[in-house]
């Protein structure tokens, strides 16, 4: 049916408003969609859902013109609809409030919803377009917006400038991970891995520089930890040691935890995730070297051995009985990317770290101190068999002016993803893409 929508100079206020009690005993203009309904004789319980929440309306068939009530009768879930009503506490209601309706328009009959109480996942990730309506996603994706908002709010604050770069590039960022080719006007490219290496040579006009961006890796990896497009921070910092480094990833996490528990206090009530979870993130964090981890995991009896990945088993292991997070530093050279900085008390490694999340969850950050020295980043091309004239723009910055720096990259997907406790990282994202999903 076609949609009635209206130019309104009318003053709607939202769910939430009457949810705090402002306006407890007055009369109120609300619009939204028709969550949940439930039919009786001579009246209508609608659950009125807008952004910023749900609260019970109740229409009365004495209370409205008749064809009001008929349209009310007639309506389904999802219906757009405008309201005028009191507003009366009750604690039966949802929400503690009740608004009693006096006027009442359909501005748009929806038809019947595919969702139901029971669906199956795949199901669900079919319809996603209209799952997210569901409060569990909604929520998640309120606390998503708050993280974002509090990354940028701490690097600012931290004086960082927000950049952009290239998602289309020639070059290999990482090690390890398998790039989605693309054909550009009859020349090869590659979907980005990383913004680091565009990031890189940006600090050295504004010195801290940071991106919140798309990220791809072509992984045929099914763990509920991947997903093949990923929301990636890159963070990248003149002046600064690995010292530094760790120190700045220990800030930014310790805000955005912090900045979601007390912002966001709501959405983690009705996710049942307990903020005092996300409160006690404090820095500093736990620490421990890769030759102490692979100790570690052989006393506990993994078969792991000095020059193997600690992957997710590995990070389990080490983390499954702390509530801190912790910092695995100074990898093999072999098992790490090129572009890491030369660690002179052991030659066999870099001056690296990745960040495991508490509670046996695994890694959300990768960083290191960066190599300055344009030779040593050509040995170490070669070493692993790359060209390094492909990257003779990326090495050219450590020949004006090179100076000290770090960098470290945030998932921010698994970071929400650990924050709120979820099966899988899919939930964190409005449209997440895997090795088997592109739809919707």
């Amino acid at each position: 049916m076609e949609a009635l929508y209206t130019v309104s100079t009318v003053s709607y206020i939202h769910v939430s408003d009457v949810l705090e009690g402002k306006y407890e005993g007055k009369k109120v203009h609300l619009r939204g969609w028709v969550h949940r309904i439930r039919k009786q004789k001579k009246m209508v319980f609608v659950l009125l859902r807008d952004p910023s929440g749900v609260v019970q309306t109740v229409i009365k068939k004495t209370a409205v013109s008749e064809k009001e009530y008929a349209d009310a009768e007639k309506m389904l879930i999802e219906s757009l609809v405008t309201m005028v009503g009191l507003v009366k506490k009750d604690s039966r209601a949802e929400g503690g409030y009740e608004v009693q309706v006096e006027e009442f328009e359909v501005l748009h009959f929806a038809e019947e919803f595919p969702i139901t109480e029971h669906q199956s996942i795949e199901f669900l990730n079919d319809n996603r377009h209209l799952w997210m309506r569901s409060r569990a996603l909604t929520n998640v994706l309120k606390i998503r917006d708050e993280v974002f908002r509090a990354t940028r709010e701490y690097l600012r604050n931290e004086g960082f400038y927000e950049t952009t770069c290239p998602m289309f590039v020639s070059t290999m960022g990482e090690e390890g991970a398998e790039l989605f080719e693309v054909e550009y006007f009859g020349r090869k490219m590659y979907m980005t891995q990383t913004s680091q290496m565009h990031l890189e040579p940006q600090l050295f006009a504004m010195e801290k520089v940071f991106i919140l961006a798309p990220s791809f890796r072509a992984e045929k990896s099914r763990t509920r930890k991947h997903v093949t497009e990923f929301w990636h921070l890159e963070v990248e910092e003149a002046w600064c040691d690995h010292e530094c480094n760790l120190k700045r990833q220990e800030g930014l996490i310790s805000h955005m935890c912090h900045s979601v528990a007390q912002n966001r206090a709501l959405e983690l009530k009705e996710l049942k995730v307990d903020p005092e979870r996300l409160l006690a993130v404090n820095p500093p964090f736990d620490r421990m070297t890769y030759e102490e981890a692979i100790a570690f995991c052989q006393k506990a009896g993994l078969d792991i051995k000095w020059g193997d990945d600690i992957r997710a088993e590995a990070e389990e292991l080490l983390t499954k009985d702390n509530d801190n997070f912790l910092f695995v530093e100074y990898y093999p050279k072999e098992i790490k990317s090129f572009y890491m900085k030369y660690n002179p008390e052991d030659p066999r490694t870099y001056k690296n770290s990745d960040l495991l999340a508490p509670r046996g969850f695994g890694e959300v950050i990768g960083g290191s101190e960066r190599e300055t020295d344009a030779q040593r980043l050509i040995d170490n091309l070669i070493r692993i068999g790359d060209d390094p004239e492909k990257y003779k723009w990326y090495i050219d910055i450590r020949r004006y002016g090179s100076v000290q720096h770090s960098g470290f990259g945030v998932g921010m997907d698994r970071m929400i993803t650990w924050m709120l406790e979820l099966e899988h990282i899919r939930d964190s994202i409005p449209f997440p893409r895997t090795v088997s999903r592109i739809f919707p």
